[in-house]
Order: structure tokens, then sequence, then C-alpha cells
């Protein structure tokens, strides 16, 4: 029997979908439509001594009664395409209400499946080939996996509603320049689980996606400094947040379609429960305002120029790190051998991301729009019982206020 571990396949992680700037609110009465697409990547793991692993471990098969038939290899690389929208709307200058909406293009995996032979079989006269032991699989009713799998397109993730409230910067906060923050994330269940039949899948809940928590509760902390005008020209901030998971139940596979590699059913019963570890995250921040630019009167500032003068700098830039502690997994079904197996996956750990982000803002140009670009990374610095994704995304925000 060969254990299940191509379901390993359907995790990886995407950037923040909810909030740009940890203390930043939107104005009373404005709305912010912010469209952005994202691609995230993932073609490792970090194992428990910090080292890079492919995403599954080798599946070593022997012949019933006899030697060693071969090695099934694996090096799979998983690419999920997105588009995020986002809009906020501000109900007081100090606090906001959003809502982000996650629509996922496409998810693509490559399983970059490879045979490594084994021991000499004298009834064959030879060692198994590749072909060889999906022909002896194709007998019991087990086809070779497709080496890709495309899916997900125009499909929903667990969309986000939220709200922000920054504290008045006034007493202790004012003297000492600190601008500080509440937030509260909450994930609707739009997503959907990966089909447990397919050897290739990826669903799009926030377990699957190991993005975001079901709910979320940040406290952030920004300090300004160098001011000119209004605008700052450095800014160092702190997050830290506690991310919770609910228990998911899951239909277990009964090899309808997979008979050798996905028919659990009978050992772990009808349904399996996840229990996942909750996050605990701390980020650090720098930003910096490179380039103020130049100042207009016009429309959006009511043809002020000393409110235009107000609104942020032309350039700015972001670099951040953050740190995510991530408890243990828990899986809970009829059989504690596949339940152990599963559990050795996600046994205490972390994720090491750094993000820098580019933002052009030409609101003081007289445009009520802003474009980004960011880039998360956690190749770079090893984890722990954890996949190394990287995401890049890009998008645009346009601002606008009717009453």
């Amino acid at each position: 029997m060969i254990r299940a571990a191509l379901l390993a396949l359907t995790v990886l992680l995407l950037p923040r979908v909810a909030f740009a700037g940890e203390t930043a609110t939107v104005p009373k009465g404005a709305f912010v439509l912010d469209e952005g697409f994202l691609q995230s990547d993932l073609d490792a793991r970090w194992d428990g001594d910090r080292k890079s692993a492919p995403l599954i471990d080798s599946i070593v098969r022997y012949e019933p009664g006899g030697g060693l038939q071969g090695t099934i290899t694996a090096n799979p690389a998983v690419r999920f395409r997105l588009l995020i929208t986002k809009l906020y709307y501000g109900l007081t200058d100090n606090w906001m209400l959003a809502v982000a909406v996650p629509m996922v293009l496409s998810t693509h995996i490559d399983a970059n499946l490879g045979w490594t032979a084994g021991d000499y079989q004298a009834t064959l006269g030879r060692r198994y080939s590749e072909r060889d032991f999906w022909q002896w699989a194709g007998s019991l009713g087990q086809p070779k996996p497709a080496s890709t799998w495309t899916g997900n397109k125009g499909q929903l993730a667990d969309m986000i509603v939220g709200t922000r409230y920054r504290l008045p910067r006034v007493g202790v906060l004012k003297r000492l320049g600190l601008d500080v923050a509440g937030t509260l994330l909450v994930a609707l269940p739009t997503g959907r689980e990966a089909d447990p039949e397919a050897l290739l899948a990826a669903g799009t809940n926030t377990w699957e996606l190991h993005s975001y928590g079901d709910v979320e509760a940040h406290v952030a902390v920004d300090r300004p400094f160098f001011k000119t005008g209004n605008i700052s020209r450095l800014s160092l901030g702190l997050d830290a947040y506690y991310a919770y998971f609910r228990p998911r139940t899951y239909t277990a596979p009964k090899g309808t379609l997979n008979p050798l590699l996905l028919d659990a059913q009978p050992y772990v019963g009808d349904h399996y429960t996840i229990d996942p570890g909750d996050w605990w995250v701390a980020t650090a921040l720098v930003e910096l305002t490179p380039f103020i630019g130049p100042a207009r009167s016009s429309f959006i500032s009511h043809h002020s120029l000393a409110v235009a003068e107000g609104y942020p700098a032309l350039v700015q830039v972001q670099l951040g790190y953050s740190h995510i502690h991530c408890n243990p997994t828990t899986w809970k079904s009829d059989s504690a051998l596949w339940d152990y197996q599963h559990d050795a996956l996600w046994l205490d750990g972390d994720k090491n991301m750094l993000r820098a982000q580019l933002t052009v803002s030409l609101l003081r140009l007289g445009l009520p729009l802003q474009l980004y670009g960011e880039y998360h990374n956690q190749s770079i610095i090893p984890g722990k019982y954890t996949r190394a994704a990287n995401t890049l995304s890009a998008g645009a925000r346009i601002i606008a206020k009717f009453w």
C-alpha cells in the first residue's frame, strides 16, 4: 500500500490580503478600491533540521514477499495565481471597515515524478523499470498519475471581513509620537476543499492555502521620524498578532480513482478531522520615503495647494521581516498510524518571511490613484516544519469620496 503522501501538495502560503500599512486608516467617508494580481510559487519545504527538502518524501515500493521494486520520487512545484479585490471604507478618520475577495485565476501543479530502480527481480530477469512498475500497478487498477494538473479557475478562496481602529494621537501617544492600532479579521467559508480522490489537487480555504487564519487579532505600533511637513522620511513599526484556525472535517479518500495511492477510507474511516496549529506572529517594518514629489492643486484637493502638500509622498518603500510560529497540527481518524504520519509533517515549527513593497502615489499630482508592487520570500531564512513559498504581487488603489 502506497501511503497518500501527495496530499502535502495542497499547502502553500499567500501574503497578507486585507490591509496595507499596519496602523493606516482611511479618512472618514472615503472609499479605497484595491485591485491586485498575485502569483505564489512553492517547490520546497523546511524539515525538522531547517533544511530544504522536496514537498513530499520519496515512496519506497517492495515486491509482495520479495525485494525492493524501486522508489517513486517526486519534486512537485505549485503555482497559484489570484486576483484579489479589497474595499476599505472610513467610518471615522480613525476607524475603518474592509472586505477582501480573493479569486483564484488558476492553480498549476507539476508533479515531476521519477523512478529509481530497485533490486534485481528473478521473475523478470531484470530490475523493475519505471514502465514495468506502472504496468504492474495498472494490473491492480492504479493508473500512472498525470504529470501536471491545472484547476480552481474562477474559484473563490475564503473571503475576509475586518475592521481597524487607530487610537487618537493624544496624551502620552502624542508625546511619544506613536500611532497605535488594533485590527480584527474574520475569514468567511467561501473557499473549497481539494478533491479527496485526486492525487494532484489543491483547495482554496484558509487551511489549505495556509496564508491567513479564520480569525486574526492584531496590535500594531508605528513611530515616524524626520518629518518634512506632514510626511515622515522614516517610519519604524511593529505588528503582533494571533491567528486562530478552526478544526475541519474532511472526507477520507476511498481509492475510486487511485486504489493504490489514495485508499485511506478502510483504515481511517469515512471522515477525519484536522485541528490546525494556530499562529503567533511578530513583524518588524521599516518605511522609507526617498521622494516626496511636487504637489499640485486639483479637484481632489478642492483646488487647495496646502491640502495637496499633505497627501502621501510620490514614492514610498517598505521593508519587513515576519517570524511566524506555527503550533502543531493534529490529525484525528480511526488509524493512529495514519494520524502519526501526517502529524509528523506539521510539528511545532515556524516560517521566516522577508518582504519588500514599492508604492507610487499620484494623489499629490491630482490623480486619486496609487500603484504598488510587493515581493514576499520564505526561502532565504530557513524555517521548520513549514512550506517555503515565495510570492509576487502588483496592483492599483483608487480613492473616492462621494459625500
